[in-house]
């Protein structure tokens, strides 16, 4: 495949969708915030910590592709998630993976040319809590991310192949130091919670002059509420409008998950874009213990929204 590299100064968002990172929060529909009590609160809310088990450790594997037909933007994504954490102190390690085509902005021969945006970060983060008052917590995740950008342009022809890429693409590296911030409130069977992920909004450049790609400040709010034992009802929002691998994002988030067997809980959920066309995507998953100890998760997403589709498989060990 011929490409060239993309010229210019623009400073585009990295498109890393705040719900690339766990199997059992997209089983719920995303709708997390106020539940996160197992190490993946080190990405969903870190204040989850406080209210989760002695010792949790997470393995976590997600993925997504954006399809949509023609030259319109299409793109993939991924999260790699490693955790472990007790209720005051976490550490965690994940790679993200975004990829977007879409028709270019500018071209040096007048043909139709689309372009290839993409970004891989590796975050490295140390997750610390303090309570305020009973029943209230704050934390933070303190992270040094480290970006590999790059861009490039092909003919339209040629789109599968910028999804796919194949053999190295020139990508520029940079290191930044970011945080993520959290609060959680507790009042009997109820939980709030606040989350503001990227809160510096680190850049990183790409290669030449094509300028670069932005970390997006995200932020979004949750309640959940354990009606019986075993069981959880759980609604999240985003507060922020943020550029998403298929156009503008704002989402609302809705989910449950219950265990229905003494090995076995299963979850479901929806979330819908509430900006554009409002597309939603529909969210089924489940966990399988096979220890009193270790849980295996699996998620799967379906739907009208093509920046949601895809499927995640974790592990989980928390006592």
């Amino acid at each position: 495949m011929t490409v060239l590299l993309v010229g210019g100064a623009i400073v585009p968002a990295g498109a890393q969708s705040f719900d690339t990172v766990g199997t059992r929060a997209a089983g719920m529909g995303g709708a997390f915030v106020a539940v996160a009590d197992d190490a993946s609160a080190a990405y969903w809310n870190p204040a989850g910590f406080a209210s989760g088990s002695l010792f949790s450790l997470v393995l976590d594997r997600r993925t997504a592709d954006v399809t949509t037909p023609g030259t319109s933007p299409a793109g993939n994504r991924s999260g790699l998630f490693m955790a472990l954490g007790i209720p005051a102190l976490g550490v965690s390690y994940y790679r993200l993976s975004s990829r977007q085509v879409a028709p270019a902005v500018r071209t040096e021969t007048g043909n139709s040319l689309l372009e290839a945006e993409t970004l891989v970060t590796h975050h490295l983060g140390a997750t610390v809590v303090q309570s305020i008052v009973p029943g209230l917590t704050v934390g933070a995740t303190l992270k040094m991310v480290r970006g590999y950008a790059s861009s490039l342009l092909a003919p339209v022809t040629e789109r599968d192949a910028l999804l796919n890429p194949s053999g190295d693409v020139p990508a520029q590296e940079s290191s930044h130091f970011d945080t993520d911030l959290g609060v959680m409130g507790t009042v009997g069977k109820l939980k709030a919670g606040i989350t503001v992920r990227n809160a510096l909004e680190p850049s990183f450049r790409m290669p030449g002059e094509a300028g670069t790609l932005r970390l997006q400040r995200q932020a979004r709010v949750g309640l959940a509420v354990t009606p019986l034992s075993g069981w959880t009802v759980a609604a999240d929002s985003d507060v922020l409008e943020v550029d998403g691998p298929a156009g503008p994002s704002r989402r609302f988030a809705a989910g449950t998950e219950a265990r229905v067997y003494r090995k076995a809980i299963v979850r479901g959920g929806f979330n819908l874009n509430t900006t554009g066309e409002r597309a939603r995507a529909l969210t089924a998953g489940g966990s399988f213990a096979a220890t009193a100890s270790l849980f295996l998760d699996v998620q799967v997403t379906r739907g009208s929204d093509p920046a949601q589709r895809g499927w995640g498989l974790a592990a989980r060990f928390a006592y």
